[in-house]
């Protein structure tokens, strides 16, 4: 999808301005200014939260361009002062390209599943109804949220790529969503005679991505660059 692709050239592009701010082998004004700098990466930070929420709200899991300009929207609402330092940030992260791959890549994985879960529990709601859907969708996506904000206050924290430090700080709320999507496999129909629908389908896919990832991310001996 590359309107997810989209999203994450400009989650990571946050990141990395805030990265450069904190690094004190750069140099130039805003660096030297250290009040400054730290106000602008709360900014960005609060930014880049503005942002991945309005990504993983997407209504039925579907993220388009008109829902790309929201995004961006809400996230330059949250950075007023650095949009008058624009030029100047970007001088200060040219100064040393910095390469997330593996964080870049887990921030897919987390934006993924949260809309998966919604793309699921849209495609359920003729089978269960939008009162029950919801009803267990709210705790999934809640969750999910929570993890995702979580992985990229951590993420923020780290100069580099790597990401066993936001892994190990998202883990347990992995493990709460996870359990949380028990209640979704509980949703699918069992009678498949007619052929399994849609919503059951994304929901059984949904389910074992997450558990899949609850498990990889949970490994002591997961590598840093492990693909998601």
């Amino acid at each position: 999808m590359k309107e997810l692709q989209t999203a994450l050239d400009d989650l990571v592009g946050l990141r990395e301005a805030a990265t450069a701010l904190g690094d004190p082998e750069r140099g130039g004004p805003l660096v030297k200014k250290q009040a400054l700098a730290k106000s602008l990466r709360r900014e960005l930070a609060a930014a880049a939260d503005a942002y991945a929420a309005t990504v993983m709200s997407s209504a039925g899991g579907i993220l388009d361009s008109a829902r790309l300009k929201k995004c961006r929207r809400n996230a330059l609402g949250e950075m007023p002062e650095a949009l008058g330092h624009q030029k100047a940030l970007a001088e200060l992260v040219n100064q040393r390209r910095l390469a997330a791959p593996a964080i870049r890549a887990d921030l897919e994985q987390l934006l993924a599943l949260s809309l998966h879960c919604r793309a699921a529990l849209a495609a359920l709601v003729p089978l269960v109804g939008r009162r029950t859907a919801d009803s267990v969708g709210n705790r999934l996506l809640v969750a999910l949220r929570e993890a995702t904000l979580v992985y990229l206050a951590s993420a923020g924290e780290v100069g580099s790529d790597d990401n066993a430090r936001p892994r190990a700080a998202v883990v347990a709320h992995l493990a709460k969503t996870d359990s949380h999507a028990a209640d979704m496999a509980r949703l699918v129909p069992e009678d498949s005679s007619n052929g399994e629908s849609l919503g059951a389908t994304l929901s059984r896919e949904f389910v074992h991505e997450l558990h899949r990832t609850a498990l990889d991310w949970n490994a002591p001996e997961a590598a840093p660059s492990a693909t998601p």
